[in-house]
Formats: structure tokens, C-alpha cells, sequence
């Protein structure tokens, strides 16, 4: 009986991975990654945040810098307002790894540990380094197109 519980775990442990894996590779829609756009300059400040700090953008994809002009954005470019756009609900989702779409969708990022070295870890880690990717390119879109 044993033997069969452990088998029922070990099951449900390997499918679980194998979903949500598949759900962030639909989520990407193939060829297309419309859906990992987020609908918010907020939260795309805040992603940015996320994925430098993660590591899934290197300091020489300017991520930081369309980061901190994004916010700088947010705040209206007066000094008595620098510090509240790191407190948009958006940036702090973001920030979290939480990209909240146009739609209402949530996708969490941080299901995606840089540390996981498994097979799994490693897609979903290519697929967190990819929705990055987007992440920059929608936030370089909305600072009228700055490094294309």
C-alpha cells in the first residue's frame, strides 16, 4: 500500500511541474508572446525590477535604465513624488514577478527559480528569460521606441 501512495505522489509531483510548464508555454502562444505584455507601465517597471534582480536580464540589456525611466514617468518627473511610483500597486506585482496582463490575467514569474537546475527549471526559466525579453521590448515601446 505503501508502494502504491508513493507511486501516486511521485505522479501528481512529476504532473504538476508538467502543467504549469504547459500553461506558461500556451501562455506564450507559440511564435507569439502578446499575452506576456503587461497592461500597465507600472507593472512592466516592475517586472523589469524582477528580472534584473533575478538575473534573466543582464546589465547590458539597459533593463535598469528603461526601468528607472518608466517610474520616472510614473511620478510625473517632480522630486516630491520620486519615491511613490515604487509604490504602485503595478510596480509592487511586478516587482514580485507577478505580470498582470491587458486582459486581467496574471502570470507569476516566480514560479521559475534561476536555482532549479531540473529539466523543468530549466523551461520554465527559458520561458520567464523570454516573457523578460518582452517585458523590455514593451516597456522600450513606451518610452517612444528608445534602443529598437
Amino acid at each position: 500500500m505503501k508502494t502504491v501512495l508513493a507511486g501516486i505522489a511521485l505522479t501528481l509531483a512529476i504532473a504538476a511541474p508538467v502543467a504549469s510548464a504547459g500553461q506558461l508555454d500556451k501562455l506564450m502562444g507559440g511564435s507569439s508572446s502578446s499575452s506576456l505584455t503587461s497592461g500597465s507601465m507600472g507593472n512592466v517597471a516592475g517586472i523589469l525590477q524582477y528580472c534584473v534582480t533575478n538575473n534573466y536580464l543582464g546589465g547590458d540589456s539597459g533593463a535598469s535604465g528603461v526601468k528607472d525611466q518608466l517610474l520616472g514617468k510614473l511620478g510625473g518627473g517632480s522630486s516630491a513624488t520620486a519615491a511613490a511610483p515604487t509604490q504602485d500597486k503595478g510596480y509592487l506585482d511586478g516587482a514580485k514577478g507577478l505580470l498582470k496582463s491587458k486582459d486581467g490575467k496574471t502570470v507569476d514569474l516566480g514560479g521559475a527559480a534561476s536555482s532549479d537546475s531540473s529539466p523543468m527549471g530549466d523551461m520554465k526559466a527559458k520561458v520567464t528569460k523570454k516573457a523578460c525579453d518582452v517585458v523590455l521590448k514593451q516597456g522600450k515601446g513606451m518610452l517612444g521606441g528608445m534602443g529598437k
